[in-house]
């Protein structure tokens, strides 16, 4: 496989959050292979053009059983993040129908060249290494656990010795029951010292088992590492997902994520999340939390 590394480069599109319309601040290529641009989907904060300072950034990588899916699977959330003074990027990375690439092998990679891109030019891009956070939906969440839990599944894109590892991890229904072989299973690869974890699954999920991912949980924090873990009793498959503008459950995520943010140091001042008018606000009977 030939790759080919690409400078970055921002194309402005015209467009702002409206009703029923999420659109991009830009697009930075990350990656070329085989004739192919993978980009990311970038939403900036208000004051980034004038400012000369560092912003957090947050990197979602879409579900979609690493078949299908696309970036703006996670607009809503990053329209939220940016909001809140982070850059956020929604990643595009080879898929098995679209591509016809070893999943989540390739996936696995190409996320990993998504945040070295990043990290290489932190300075030209205003990022800030050392508080990036990954996050990931479904398959996503594979992704977004391997990047920083497995070691030795990489490309010859960017320099390895620029880490890929984030400083803070958010799963959505991380989903690695089938589909990956034991050497990309993160939970085989839980060590001490990895990034804070915030790990959310439904009750109802038909896919993943409760049990499962508190195993996960609970052997992260047998080895020192942070972990918090909440199950939404009533959510199935996908449940923290924005698309839907009615999902209480996206607010109720997205509020704690943002909690946690500030906890370990992502980020700073109090949670702007607002429940519009007419949506329920999650109770404490309707979730489990695992400390």
């Amino acid at each position: 496989m030939n790759f080919k590394w690409i400078t970055a480069t921002a194309v402005i599109i015209a467009g702002a959050v409206g009703a029923g319309s999420v659109v991009p601040d830009t697009f930075w290529t990350y990656k070329e292979t085989d004739g192919k641009s993978l980009k990311l989907s970038v939403f900036l904060p208000d004051n980034y053009a004038d400012s000369s300072k560092a912003f957090p950034t947050f990197v979602v990588f879409h579900g979609g059983s690493w078949r299908t899916g696309s970036p703006d699977m996670h607009y809503p959330d990053c329209t939220y993040w940016a909001r809140r003074g982070m850059i956020a990027v929604s990643v595009d990375y080879r898929l098995k129908d679209r591509d016809n690439v070893e999943v989540p092998l390739e996936c696995i990679k190409d996320a990993k060249s998504a945040v070295r891109f990043l990290r290489q030019h932190a300075e030209k891009l205003k990022i800030d290494p050392d508080r990036l956070v990954a996050a990931g939906g479904s398959a996503g969440g594979q992704m977004a656990a391997a990047v920083a839990m497995i070691e030795g599944v990489n490309d010859d894109c960017y320099d390895l010795s620029i880490s890929c590892v984030p400083n803070a991890v958010i799963l959505y229904n991380p989903y690695w029951v089938t589909g990956c072989t034991p050497e990309l299973t993160p939970p085989n690869f839980i060590t001490e010292g990895l990034p804070p974890f915030i790990t959310f699954l439904g009750g109802q999920d038909p896919a993943i088992p409760v049990e499962g991912i508190l195993e996960f949980h609970t052997a992260l924090k047998k080895k020192g590492n942070i972990s918090e873990f909440y199950v939404g009793k009533a959510g199935k498959h996908g449940f923290c997902n924005g698309r839907n503008p009615k999902n209480t459950f996206f607010y109720w995520s997205l509020d704690l994520e943002d909690r946690f943010l500030v906890k370990h140091g992502i980020l700073s001042g109090i949670s702007q999340v607002a429940i519009p008018v007419g949506v329920p606000a999650l109770q404490p009977t309707d979730f489990v939390f695992y400390p």
